[in-house]
């Protein structure tokens, strides 16, 4: 395998000075601008941190007021640690996850996003209860851990910031490990005795279809999560936080289209709808779309140790650029195996598929990928720095990815839209009018432009950033700003 130009398992925390977000809550450049920026940004400012340890379990309750540490998650191949499903594990020394904040929360849910601190309340209003279940361990683990601790993290500071319009916020996560029965069964626990009122940030790549019925049945809306398949943008429940999947990939084939690259190959994973919807979208016309000429394709298995075939085929049509719809241990796999072949085409993917354990791998250099919502290194606006320091704050040694991102954006819609329609005991119904009333929003830069429209799916988000793999570390010049 080709030499590492750094440690696999360590990670950047990059928190600059703060600046003004433009008056629109977002900067909009043009396509080629924003690739411009990024060609010519420099390597991110950051401090490694150590190593993940271990999984907290499959099911925990989520933080009460404080400032101790989260125990971030971490990807692997098991289906949860030692509590078991179904287990719940107060955090920080708290009670149950049904027990509300002592002191409640000051009705500060815009002060609690632009980093003020709220005042004490003067008594806790009813919990706003919320739940994430996600695939965060078996191969889909190494993009998608650390999702559920970054929901911890937004709810942690959001309570120790005054909580969303007088509520406290609850939330319990929990990892299906790809299984649709196991994760329809732990969205029914939520629901029927947990009393969760919205699902936030889920990573549901194999298990989405699993969950909707139920969440039908109950009006329960999905608030952010993966994107990484159709159904974001087809279900009135679902509401995509960032870039929808087909809009992400017609980025990535445009800025290959721009390097001039135009020849394309595909490598798909077989287990996941996903990487399929990516195959049918790029063969019927995503890729010419964008200029692109489709010249290899090939699917493959997540398990798979090699993948000397594809290269070989991939090197022999002549592809000069090549998207993995894969998950962040098989891109590195892949990599390798191209390497040892001497052949070293131009990777691409989608930021949810990646992390920062791609960080320092020679043989991916250059690497670019779509990123959904606000790149996960930066932190040069008010709002993105908000996220670097929660982050810093409650779980320090959290592996950043664009899963992470998602998560944060996720819980910052949440809190917007709680806040200006909860009442005294929030409800499910609440939470969908507040979304229904959402327009053209960007969450102060954190995301590209969010429209939703009453019981209709969502409409494809087009807008995206970028990010590339320069000198063995992601970075992003461009920093808040999006391309259309």
């Amino acid at each position: 395998m080709a030499a590492r130009v750094g440690s696999r398992r360590w990670w950047v925390l990059s928190i600059v000075s703060a600046m003004a977000v433009a008056a629109c809550g977002g900067s909009r450049l043009s396509h080629d601008a924003i690739v411009a920026a990024v060609d010519g940004g420099s390597r991110p400012v950051g401090t490694p941190q150590q190593p993940l340890q271990a999984d907290r379990g499959a099911v925990s309750a989520i933080p009460q007021n404080g400032t101790s540490p989260i125990a971030p998650s971490v990807s692997g191949t098991g289906a949860g640690g030692s509590g078991g499903e179904g287990a719940t594990t107060p955090l920080n020394g708290g009670t149950s996850a049904r027990a509300t904040v002592p002191g409640g929360a000051a009705p500060a849910g815009a002060a609690a996003r632009s980093g003020a601190t709220a005042a004490n309340p003067a008594g806790p209003l009813a919990p706003i209860v919320l739940g994430n279940v996600g695939t965060y361990s078996g191969p889909a683990g190494s993009s998608t851990a650390g999702t559920d601790t970054t929901v911890q993290v937004w709810a942690q500071w959001t309570n120790a910031h005054g909580g969303i319009a007088g509520h406290p916020v609850q939330v319990f996560t929990a990892d299906d490990g790809g299984d649709p029965q196991r994760s329809l069964a732990l969205v029914k626990d939520m629901v029927e005795n947990k009393h969760v009122i919205a699902f936030v940030a889920n990573q549901v790549p194999f298990t989405m279809q699993a969950q909707l019925p139920y969440l039908h049945q109950h009006g329960i809306p999905l608030i952010g999560g993966d994107n990484t398949q159709p159904l974001w943008t087809a279900d009135s429940l679902a509401f995509p936080l960032g870039t929808t999947i087909a809009e992400a990939v017609l980025g990535d084939y445009k800025e290959a289209h721009r390097r001039n690259l135009p020849r394309l190959g595909l490598f798909y994973c077989i287990e996941a709808p996903a990487c399929t919807f990516i195959r049918d979208y790029t063969v019927n016309g995503g890729a010419s779309k964008a200029g692109e000429e489709l010249v290899y394709q090939s699917q493959i298995s997540l398990t798979q140790p090699d993948f000397t075939a594809q290269c070989l085929g991939a090197q022999s049509a002549g592809a000069q650029v090549i998207f993995l719809a894969m998950e962040a241990n098989s891109i590195i796999r892949v990599a390798a195996s191209c390497s040892r072949q001497n052949y070293h085409p131009l990777y691409v993917a989608t930021a949810a598929q990646t992390t920062r354990d791609l960080e320092g791998y020679n043989t991916l250099e250059g690497f670019y990928a779509t990123s959904q919502d606000f790149p996960y290194m930066i932190g040069n606006t008010p709002a993105t720095a908000q996220f670097q320091q929660a982050v810093q704050q409650y779980a320090p040694n959290l592996r950043l990815s664009g899963g992470t991102t998602i998560a944060w954006v996720s819980g910052q819609m949440l809190a917007k839209v709680a806040t200006a329609h909860v009442g005294a005991q929030p409800t499910s119904q609440d939470l969908l009018n507040g979304l229904w009333a959402i327009h053209d929003e960007t969450l102060n830069g954190l995301t590209p432009p969010i429209t939703y429209t009453r019981n209709q799916p969502a409409p494809p988000i087009q807008c995206y950033f970028l990010i590339e793999m320069k000198q063995g570390r992601w970075a992003s010049s461009s920093g808040d700003t999006y391309a259309c």
